[in-house]
């Protein structure tokens, strides 16, 4: 592969392998092990807070609603059928959770109609519901989809809805976002580091001569004298220098 397109293709792998770390550890420092995830809406007053069977039923889970009153408040929870829960609300003022946003965690919400909500609580349309002078909490089970539930002061003010999924699954797979991306991280880098510009390049081919060292020495022996005018040869004892003593 050409140097230039290494580099390039290193580049991206890089990039795309540090987006998709950070983004993994992110969900998975905020998931934690057990895979939960909370998202809130901060204070909404005198209107009842609307979470429909859209946001409610979207994940195959259970999901708990909890809504906390202000200082001195009392909070009150409580499911229906969708139906049921818009015919009471009518065209009274009220608060609906439209969806979440994982930046800060937080629910998406509108306000829509006019006027003083109705007392929630004296109605007999509800399936369930919870009350209390702290925070209260309600588990939703997908088995009675679809379901909506309201959120609704009956003292005081509400200070904040929090709506919680759990799903395992969701922490396991943001790790192994991360660890991919980590991979890639790294395969990028190995390219980029390779294809630097300078590195030497290293020679091999079969032209290669072999190496040399001034230990190779030649052959000693026995050496033979020109023939005589006799025609004899005579052989002559090999020599070696001996130090003086």
């Amino acid at each position: 592969m050409p140097t230039l397109a290494k580099r390039v293709v290193g580049g991206i792998l890089a990039l795309l392998g540090l987006v998709l770390t950070v983004v993994g550890l992110w969900y998975a420092v905020h998931l934690g092990g057990g895979g939960t995830a909370t998202f809130s809406s901060k204070a909404t007053g005198t209107n009842p807070v609307l979470v429909p069977q859209t946001v409610l039923n979207r994940v195959d889970g259970v999901v708990k609603v909890t809504a906390t009153p202000r200082s001195g408040g009392t909070a009150w929870l409580a499911a229906a059928a969708p139906s049921d829960a818009k015919a009471v609300l009518g065209s009274t003022a009220h608060t609906t959770v439209t969806g979440v946003s994982t930046q800060p965690w937080q629910l998406e919400t509108s306000t829509t109609g006019s006027g003083q909500a109705p007392e929630l609580a004296a109605t007999d349309v509800w399936r369930n519901t919870e009350t209390g002078n702290g925070a209260v909490t309600m588990t939703i089970e997908q088995a009675n989809a679809p379901e909506t539930v309201i959120a609704q002061a009956t003292k005081g003010q509400l200070d904040r809805v929090e709506v919680t999924w759990e799903h395992k699954s969701w922490f396991v797979q943001s790790v192994i976002a991360a660890l991919v991306g980590l991979f890639l991280l790294l395969a990028g880098a190995s390219l980029l580091w390779t294809s630097r510009p300078g590195r030497p390049a290293t020679a091999t081919g079969p032209d290669t001569a072999p190496a040399t060292g001034p230990d190779t020495a030649p052959e000693t022996g026995t050496g033979t004298a020109p023939e005589s005018e006799t025609g004899t040869t005579a052989t002559l004892p090999a020599t070696s220098k001996e130090e003086p003593a």
